[in-house]
């Protein structure tokens, strides 16, 4: 790697030192008009200027209020959300909107989330004394907005061009026939093997699977045509990426205009989180102040968040001409580590963050993963940052700093390598332009370029820099570039917004049924699970069908990266879907439709995914990667763990956690599905050293104490816990697990769709069978509840159970999961205790599956035995999940 310097520039490049000059701008202004200076192969500095609400250059709307609310005193979130809704049912106007929401000043205290459901309809407060308080501890988005995702239809058409060069806006197709001016396009241009291995994106060093995979990285744009000359194309925004038929062409589609949510808004306001106040790095509590997710033509103006833990201002997937402006963050109460306090972000395109300020944050002001651009952060400002600003995902093109100054952290276009599970090559064809940071990093991807002109700080990289540690001219890159396509006028709709006041009719009186409207509805039974004569039943039908599967670890922050099943505490933070968040209304819909019946949960086998890696060593840092596998503990706020975040404290419980399972089961118990509970999971304790080290359990990982061998007593790659982690001996490790074992059995008491399991992965011992058996018959006396509880365990400690008739009445369900007999009567059936996981007993196991009629076979000899008692499988074989 070569050091090259250049006029105060510190430039990486290949492998010996060489001294060059800085290289002339290739953005010059004169006489109101803006020149570019085009390399070799056609490409230029992107038009910026088409960032924004109604593609830059447009004033946001002062959108008339329909009804005013004052805070009550108690949760208003009923209120709120009523009021939102009114305003969604009034009749849209000619420039697409319905109405604002007017709050008052005082504190609106809010258990649950708004959400703006209809286009037109705007969020607004009268100043900084109107504050909307997140309460629980939900990791919600308080504010949010949430369209449908777009899509294409007709015949895709082929763009013919040997190369479109980037900041280009027309392009020729073969085939024009039903486009027509005004028509929304998707642009789309396929990553194919030659390119990645072009930009050396193909490799990664040792074991870890992080080159990227074309099928995941398609580079797409959402654009309007503004003309069309013969088979020529013009549309309203520059592509960020060169469309070359030599990496695979590009194509066009039309796309149906329905879907995003359109003219939104939220402004005037602030929202605070609340928290714990004895943890300052409580995550306990609402993460997102704004989420947008497909929406389009929308702003959020001056609005202050307080305390809020992930992105404050989150434009997901599907936004498109946004503007943030005059908006903060304040106080952020999260842990120190990756993924928090990603201030403000976007994943969307011609999005634009105008004046906004951040205190304290991580990641300041990130661009996401393929973010198609042009995507502008104009003069903002972060005070004590303490992390990078930049892209976090891979090849996010057409971003702008424009006056951004950082106090702290660093200003990066740059190549992060294998970083979050291989981003790469983060940002192109982008500039950086009259910035300050302490460090500022400028490199350039194979195939495309990035700038930095007029930056003042510490500079690394081999980017294209010009008249570093100067006063550039024009003063602003995107202010000059939208007077020169608007006009200079069109520069005022950039100035600080003003409200008029308004008087708007009270909610009780704009809404007479305002009651009726706000009464909680009758929660019907829907399709309760039940033991009756020794079947379960949903819904007074025999339970029958598969089993979903979910993910142990995997996840990626975008889809395709990876094959993946669903995961229940799966938390991607700011994202919703497969592989992300999963949305638990989707996925139990699609159980539904997929005839699987029955989902399996246990905690997943690491917190991050880093240690993915399989690697036993502490963590350097608490830089932690998403998707995050969410333990059932709470982080304490203090020491260090292995991963470098907090250690958890095993006395108190991860809310988000265990919320979600109730979630499921709620779903579950509507739409005729069952939860299977599996409330430890012994994968943690054998096997590979990783997947111990991690481990809230392990000492170094909490503050309780918990008497395990440190360090840890590694066998070359493995690592057997399960001896001491079954041993109950001590009376204060005994008691954590008799806690957590009550804490399972609370959370889900009120919902009949579950049957509890000891554990996923279980060839544990007799004893601790036992001591689970005795909590849960404690626990039911105690409370005169009695959920359904599962036996499920090896051969040896099932039947040891069943032959005991106290611990036996405790037992509604006998689960075959663990021993299996095959077709030619061979009993595959281990020893519990014998400290080797199932499939590590499997791998010695040499006589063959069972087969359907075999395990039908086992399940007849038991339920003869047990009449009383219904049977289930986990057996892939057996097809039907009660046989």
């Amino acid at each position: 790697m070569r050091l090259r310097l250049s006029l105060g520039v510190l430039l990486l490049a290949g492998p010996a030192f060489a001294l060059a000059v800085q290289r002339p701008p290739v953005v010059r202004e004169a006489n109101g008009k803006v020149e570019y200076v085009a390399d070799a192969r056609g490409d230029r500095v992107p038009d910026f200027s088409t960032a924004g609400y109604a593609g830059g250059g447009v004033a946001l709307p002062q959108v008339p209020a329909r009804v005013r609310v004052a805070p009550s005193g108690a949760d208003d979130t009923a209120r709120l959300q009523t009021a939102l809704d009114f305003v969604a049912g009034l009749p849209v106007d000619a420039d697409g909107v319905r109405g604002a929401v007017l709050l008052s000043e005082g504190r609106f205290v809010l258990e649950g989330r708004l959400r703006i459901r209809a286009s037109g309809v705007v969020l607004r407060g009268a100043g900084e004394k109107t504050v909307l308080v997140a309460a629980g501890t939900d990791r919600r988005a308080l504010i949010s907005a949430r369209g449908t995702a777009p899509s294409d239809f007709g015949s895709l058409r082929g763009i013919t061009d040997a190369r479109v060069p980037v900041g280009a806006t027309r392009f020729t197709l073969d085939d024009v026939r039903g486009l027509e001016v005004g028509k929304t396009v998707s642009v789309t241009r396929p990553t194919t093997k030659e390119w990645v291995h072009a930009l050396g994106m193909d490799v990664a060093p040792g074991r870890q699977q992080f080159a990227w995979k074309p099928a995941a990285m398609t580079l797409s744009w959402t654009r309007t045509i503004v003309a069309i000359d013969g088979n020529a194309v013009t549309v309203d925004a520059p592509i960020t990426t060169a469309i070359e038929a030599k990496f695979g062409g590009g194509k066009l589609a039309a796309r149906e205009p329905d879907g995003p949510l359109r003219h939104i808004g939220v402004e005037n306001l602030r929202c605070e989180s609340a928290y714990d106040a004895a943890n300052p790095l409580d995550e306990q509590h609402a993460w997102e102040a704004v989420g947008f997710e497909q929406v389009e033509d929308a702003w959020i103006a001056n609005v202050t968040a307080a305390h809020f833990a992930g992105s404050t201002f989150n434009l997901g997937a599907g936004c498109r001409r946004v503007t943030v402006q005059d908006c903060a963050s304040v106080a952020p109460v999260s842990e120190l580590g990756g993924y928090r306090r990603h201030t403000f972000h976007t994943s969307g395109e011609q999005t634009l963050f105008l004046r906004c300020r951040a205190e304290d944050g991580r990641n300041d002001f990130t661009v996401g993963y393929l973010a198609g651009g042009p995507n502008v952060f104009l003069e903002c400002r972060a005070e004590r940052s303490t992390g990078f600003s930049g892209s976090v995902g891979s090849w996010a093109s057409g971003i702008l700093f424009d006056k951004v100054t950082l106090d702290g952290g660093t200003l990066e276009l740059n190549n992060r390598e294998t970083w979050n599970q291989g981003v790469g090559w983060a940002a192109a064809n982008s500039m950086l332009w009259q910035c300050s940071a302490p460090v500022v990093i400028c490199r350039q991807p194979p195939t495309a370029q990035n700038w930095a002109d007029g930056v003042w700080g510490q500079f690394v990289g081999d980017g294209y820099w010009s008249q570093v540690n100067e006063f550039i001219r024009p003063d602003s890159l995107y202010r000059a570039q939208l007077a020169a396509r608007l006009g200079a006028a069109s520069t005022q709709a950039l100035a600080p917004r003003e409200y008029a006041a308004a008087n708007p009719p009270a909610l009780e009186q704009a809404v007479p049924d305002l009651a009726a409207r706000m009464a909680p509805r009758a929660v019907a039974s829907g399709q309760p699970l039940a033991l009756v004569n020794g079947l379960l039943t949903v819904g007074g039908e025999r339970l029958s069908g598969r089993e979903e599967e979910i993910s142990w670890w995997r996840g990626y922050l975008y889809a395709g990266a990876e094959p993946t099943k669903p995961a229940l505490t799966r938390f991607a933070p700011g994202q919703r879907g497969p592989v992300f968040t999963d949305d638990l209304d989707d996925l139990t819909d699609a159980m539904v439709e997929k005839k699987q019946v029955v989902l399996r949960h246990h905690y997943g086998l690491w917190y991050e995914r880093r240690r993915m890696d399989h690697e036993r060593m502490r963590r350097p840092d608490g830089d932690v990667w998403p998707p995050f596998f969410e333990q059932p503990f709470a982080r304490s706020g203090q020491g260090t763990a292995w991963d470098g975040l907090s250690r958890y404290d095993l006395t108190k419980y991860n809310a988000w956690y265990f919320a979600r399972l109730r979630e499921f089961a709620a779903l579950a118990r509507h739409k005729g599905l069952v939860l299977v509970n599996e409330m430890y999971f012994q994968h943690n304790i054998l096997e590979a050293g990783a997947h111990w080290v991690d481990s809230p359990w392990r000492p170094t990982n909490n503050v309780n104490g918990t008497r395990f061998t440190e360090p840890p007593p590694f066998d070359g790659d493995t690592v057997k816990m399960a001896a001491e982690f079954y041993d109950l001996s001590d009376p204060a490790y005994r008691a954590l697990h008799r806690a957590y074992i009550r804490q399972c059995l609370a959370n889900l008491a009120d919902e009949p769709n579950v049957i509890h399991t000891l554990s996923a992965e279980n060839s544990g011992p007799l004893h601790f069978m036992q001591f689970w058996l005795d909590v849960v018959a404690e626990w039911e006396a105690e409370t005169g509840r009695h959920p359904l509880i599962a036996l499920s365990a090896c051969k040896d400690v099932q039947d040891a159970i069943l032959a005991d008739a106290k611990r036996a009445s405790i037992v509604d369900v006998i689960d075959f999961t663990y021993w299996f007999r095959t077709a030619k009567g061979e009993e595959f059936a281990p020893r519990g205790g014998t400290d080797l996981a199932p499939r590590q007993h499997l791998r010695l196991w040499k006589n063959g599956r069972p087969n359907a009629a075999s395990i039908a076979a086992m399940a007849a000899e038991y339920r003869a035995k047990f009449p009383r008692k219904a049977i289930l499988t986990g057996l892939p074989e057996a097809g039907d999940v009660q046989p």
